[in-house]
């Protein structure tokens, strides 16, 4: 784990060329490598030449390495051995290797490519982040280690928080396949450090402080229930520490890396029951009755889209939802009982359809068919018989840590999975609406396997309050970091409003799709080949992706990851002590 000193001088790697065929442009150059000198892709080199008397730096990344022998082809080559690979032909073969590198900056701004023998030299840590702009940066935040070549490093790997906190943009999307892409690693990786940010402006601007940044991180679990441990050590820590603990502390400038602290978990309610699912561990349950979806405005989100963009069924609904609420106070209006809860108003509406003469009977029975399937389906999260529920309700201040919500419990009804995150996701751009919303807050809402509830052609309200988020809501506070297999499945709407963008290893058929038209060749190549603690960065003021890689965490990623899951949260580490190493998740 070598790491380029700013300040040092090595000699350089070699000269700027521009023969025909490799010409450079204002976006890119090659250069030929000194014999003595070895040249890496993802390497980052710096190179300065006079243009119209002026000296013009110019700082690159190698985006592919070649090698050329003198001989005009294959023949050739085997020519000089007989054809017999015994053969030793009397003088050495004559080559050279070149490297081409996409310009990352200029100083000053020039449009314009570097000149011919112009002297290449590998980049340090200054000049890599001369490179990717890191004194322009809003709000910096290191997220990894900046790689320089294979094991090599440039400092540290850092994105611009107003890009992802909503000053110039926002959001965070995060693709890769299962397993090797780390999604969910990544993901909770960017949840800390915001946590770790938030602290640290509380200390330096203090608690009172206007404008300081307060985070309320919600996180869906929605793969087994992985999410539930946190907040303990994991196996691997301990294992990894030694190499792990200085790269958090270098680069990331935390020296005490733990797990998550004060973490509050849910899952959803039993059916017939008071207590939540069996996540592993004791949680808080959550659930809806009627008076619950009334008073938040979800009556909507219980149904399907092929049903709501039925304008005879959307306008029913929309009446039956206008009758249960009371117009002065946005409660539930019960008909005087007959509608307290799901059951009675399954039995209200049976006998009384008739009430709604706009509409035809054929759509009040598949309307009382919809809502029998969905109170019977959901039982448990919608409460079938009781009049109040236990609804999640969303912080109006930063936490100390995250919310982890599960979704896994219910995932034998999918609808009711898009029911759980709308419902969260309207409660916050409600808080963040209003008049009394704090300054500084943001909503940080952690959802993987997005094509879940936000896919491609979707037209359902779940959908499109998805889509209200990553267009309209960074504004307001509410940031989404998202997740998914195939960017291709996604909401286009939802992909292209992420103002940071983090591939991990992806397949190669999905990167042939249109979504990665954004994507370099050789980008699009590399993303197939990383590592599960690699990732590609993307950020609208990068002129070529950033190759990062990220540290190892200290939290568990599954109960089986747990040192110990039945010890206290936040117990001290485990003992060092030979244990099998986790995979990223």
């Amino acid at each position: 784990m070598s790491e380029v000193v700013p300040g040092n001088t090595p000699a350089p790697l070699g000269r700027v060329a521009a023969p025909p065929g490799h010409e450079s442009t204002s976006g890119t150059f090659y250069f030929w490598v000194d014999k003595s000198r070895t040249v890496e892709r993802t390497q980052i080199v710096t190179t300065t030449s006079t243009i119209a008397d002026r000296p013009v730096g110019f700082v690159g990344i190698v985006k592919e390495v070649y090698r050329r022998s003198r001989q005009k082809d294959v023949h050739e080559e085997a020519a000089r051995f007989d054809g017999k690979t015994a053969e030793r032909p009397p003088f050495d073969s004559e080559g050279v290797t070149y490297a081409e590198a996409t310009i990352l900056r200029t100083d000053p701004v020039a449009h314009t490519p570097p000149t011919e023998e112009s002297e290449v030299a590998l980049a340090g840590a200054k000049e890599a982040g001369d490179g990717y702009g890191y004194a322009e940066m809003g709000q910096r935040l290191d997220v990894g280690l900046l790689k320089n070549g294979g094991t090599a490093y440039a400092g540290p790997a850092a994105i611009d928080l107003d890009y992802l906190l909503g000053e110039n943009g926002g959001h965070l999307n995060v693709n890769g396949i299962a397993g090797l892409g780390a999604k969910t690693s990544f993901l909770l990786h960017v949840n800390s450090l915001l946590l770790a940010e938030a602290d640290r402006q509380a200390a330096t601007l203090g608690m009172n402080a206007k404008d300081r940044l307060q985070i309320v991180p919600v996180v869906f679990n929605v793969k087994n229930y992985d999410l539930f441990f946190i907040d303990h050590w994991g196996k691997g820590w301990q294992k990894r520490k030694e190499q792990a603990l200085p790269e958090w502390k270098d680069y990331l400038k935390t020296d005490s890396p733990t797990p998550f602290r004060d973490v509050k978990f849910y899952a959803p309610q039993l059916k017939g029951q008071t207590n939540a699912a069996d996540v592993g561990r004791k949680v808080q349950p959550y659930s809806w009755a009627l008076a619950d979806v009334i008073e938040h405005g979800l009556f909507r989100f219980l149904f399907a889209d092929e049903d709501l963009y039925d304008a005879n069924f959307g306008g029913l609904a929309g009446d039956l939802e206008d009758r249960l609420t009371d117009r002065h106070t946005g409660s539930l209006n019960t008909n005087g009982g007959n509608t307290a809860t799901f059951e009675k108003l399954v039995d209200w509406f049976r006998d009384n359809g008739d009430k709604f003469p706009d509409s035809a009977p054929g759509t009040r029975g598949k309307l009382l068919r919809r809502l029998k399937f969905i109170v019977n389906e959901g039982d448990g999260v919608l409460r079938k018989d009781q009049p109040k529920g236990n609804p999640l309700v969303v912080p109006k201040a930063g936490t100390p840590g995250p919310i982890v919500i599960d979704l896994f419990a219910i995932r034998r009804t999918p609808s009711l999975q898009r029911f759980v995150v709308a419902a969260v996701l309207e409660q916050m751009i409600r808080n963040r609406s209003g008049t009394a919303s704090v300054d500084g807050l943001r909503y940080v809402v952690t959802l993987d396997e997005l094509n879940r509830f936000a896919p491609k052609g979707g037209t359902d309200p779940i959908t499109k309050k998805v889509e209200e988020v990553a267009a309209e809501m960074r504004s307001q506070g509410v940031i989404l970091l998202g997740a998914q297999q195939q960017a291709s499945l996604v909401s286009p709407r939802v992909i292209e409003n992420a103002g940071v963008r983090a591939v991990g290893r992806s397949g190669s058929l999905e990167l042939t799709a249109e979504v990665w038209k954004f994507l370099p060749p050789a980008d699009r190549t590399q993303a197939g080949q990383l590592q599960a603690d690699e990732k590609l960065l993307v950020l609208p003021s990068f002129r070529a992706p950033m190759l990062a890689r990220i540290p190892y965490p200290p939290w568990a990623l599954k109960k089986e990851d747990a040192a110990d899951p039945f010890a206290p949260a936040g117990a001290a580490p485990p003992a060092n002590k030979p244990q099998v190493e986790p995979e990223f998740a």
